[in-house]
């Protein structure tokens, strides 16, 4: 099991438990539903990181979003 981070959607900010090697999530909201996936991202000073973004958001947003997350 691993904790992780969703980013970019109803879920962002939101720490969750997901079984190990899960890839791929999704979340029905009012607006509809949401599909989240796994991305490795780099981050300046911290190094890579394993997060759920959501699918169709851009590589930068979701960087940036990461970024203001860990402070």
């Amino acid at each position: 099991m691993a904790v992780v981070l969703y980013i970019g959607g109803s879920k962002d900010g939101k720490k969750g438990v997901v079984p190990y090697g899960f890839s791929k999530t999704r979340m029905d909201t009012d607006k509809g539903p949401e599909i989240y996936v796994e991305r490795m991202m780099d981050i300046s000073g911290k190094g890579r990181m394993r997060v759920m973004v959501l699918e169709d958001l851009r590589e930068e947003i979701a960087v940036q979003q990461l970024s203001r997350h860990l402070g």
